[in-house]
């Protein structure tokens, strides 16, 4: 879902600025680098159930959110080729994709979750 939502975005946003980033992130990339950090986030709540029994949801979601946050500074640190026309609007494309993972984890890990599906 992730994925999905990054390649919507890149696409609303060529249409509102008509900068083409393709040859810096394409939707290949956009689809392998949401998976893979996704995987990563779902085997790293599996290793935090596993050693941490207390408060798990609420320290685990804290520590998405602010490696989120910190993630910003990939993109921001870019350097673009020189034959990109209109670098300033990389960031403007490529900072929210950064949550995507997150947003995704946050909207979904709640449907395989034993506590959620137990109707009371």
């Amino acid at each position: 879902m992730a994925a999905l939502a990054a390649i919507i975005y890149s696409r609303i946003h060529f249409f509102a600025t008509q900068a083409d980033f393709a040859a810096v992130i394409n939707p290949g990339t956009m689809i392998s680098l949401n998976l893979g950090v996704c995987l990563l986030i779902s085997i790293a709540y599996y290793l935090f159930t596993i050693i941490s029994k207390k408060k798990r949801v609420l320290v685990f979601n804290l520590l998405i959110s602010i490696l989120s946050f910190a993630a910003v500074i990939i993109p921001i640190s870019v350097s673009l080729p020189l034959s990109v026309r209109n670098p300033e609007l990389f960031t403007g494309l490529a900072v929210p994709m950064v949550f995507f993972p997150a947003l995704a984890w946050y909207t979904f890990k709640p449907l395989f979750t034993a506590e959620s599906n137990t109707s009371k």
